[in-house]
């Protein structure tokens, strides 16, 4: 029994340090890919993440100090929170709704600054460079890359459907590190309730 649960224990301690690294690296995404859902999905995701990571690293502590009270709680915030988030995902990520490249395009062309959106999509007029030619206007250096404007170089694709696959890429990135951090949670629950058991019964053991 004395082996069975300090394998556990180990067990437990790994599936909590796996789970706050993702946990943290979906911050870090987040970080970087903040356009791609509304201002409150982020926030939500971030929230999220944040408790994933304080739960983790308390459930790594509970297990090092084979603390009943402390395992068993954060089983049931753990549990909580897997249910919390396949429900949000399945009411709320699925069905979500991205942002319009095609509104953000239309504005930013109208405005006269696609540079900066030409850079970072590696992309070229609304829907192709033939939009700068039908206006009889030149083709701007950020349709290249590296400001190189050779023919080699020169971006091919349209705006639209880039900031678009950006956008619809990001939904699904969301989607699926919120269903692998749900399945982690699961996971650490389980051992989690495991290692609670096996912590009392060596208490009561020791009493004897």
């Amino acid at each position: 029994m004395g082996c069975a649960t300090t394998a556990v224990k180990i067990i437990s301690i790994a599936l909590n340090v796996i789970l706050a690294l993702l946990a943290l690296g979906s911050i870090g995404w987040i970080a970087f890919n903040s356009d791609t859902g509304t201002d409150e999905t982020i926030i939500a995701s971030y929230v999220a993440s944040v408790l994933i990571v304080l739960l983790a690293f308390t459930g790594i502590y509970a297990a090092i100090r084979e603390s009943v009270c402390l395992t068993a709680t954060v089983a049931v915030l753990l549990l909580v929170l897997a249910i919390l988030q396949i429900l949000t995902t399945c009411l709320f990520l699925h069905p979500m709704k991205v942002e319009s490249a095609q509104k953000q395009i239309d504005v930013a062309w109208q405005t006269h600054n696609m540079d900066g959106i030409q850079q970072i999509y590696e992309c070229c007029g609304k829907s192709s460079a033939q939009d700068y030619v039908h206006l009889n206007q030149a083709i701007p250096p950020s349709c290249y890359a590296d400001l190189q404007q050779t023919a080699n170089t020169m971006f091919i694709k349209g705006c639209v459907n880039e900031m678009q696959n950006h956008y619809d890429n990001g939904k699904f990135a969301i989607i699926v590190a919120s269903w692998v951090l749900a399945a982690f949670e699961l996971g650490c629950f389980a051992v989690a309730v495991f290692l609670g058991i096996s912590f009392r019964n060596k208490q009561r053991r020791m009493q004897f």
